[in-house]
């Protein structure tokens, strides 16, 4: 049974590595962690803020007061908005310095 996987170690799959965020970094090298980053976004009218504490969570949108969604980033992304009339809005997430 060992031989029939053997021949698969060569696939490229078998050379991706496992990402450690920076956060899993912090917390394995110092025991602390970077501040969760929290954008909250109006499902409405598209007001946005970005939250460094839960305790400044904010729950209905103060233009609008309908729901905001809040979708977690880690501190080593970089979120791009980019609005159309057309299309709507358009969110981009990227890494600013990617892991090895």
């Amino acid at each position: 049974m060992k031989t029939e996987y053997r021949k698969y170690d060569n696939s490229h799959e078998s050379l991706i590595m496992p990402y450690e965020d920076m956060n899993a970094q912090q917390q394995r090298i110092t025991g602390e962690r970077f501040p969760d980053i929290i954008l909250e976004l109006c499902d409405n009218c598209l007001w946005s803020c970005m939250c460094f504490n839960h305790k400044g969570l904010i729950m209905r949108c103060p233009m609008c007061s309908m729901n905001i969604s809040q979708i977690p980033m880690g501190i080593d992304e970089v979120l791009y908005m980019k609005y159309n009339n057309r299309s709507g809005l358009t969110l981009v997430f990227d890494r600013k310095s990617p892991m090895r």
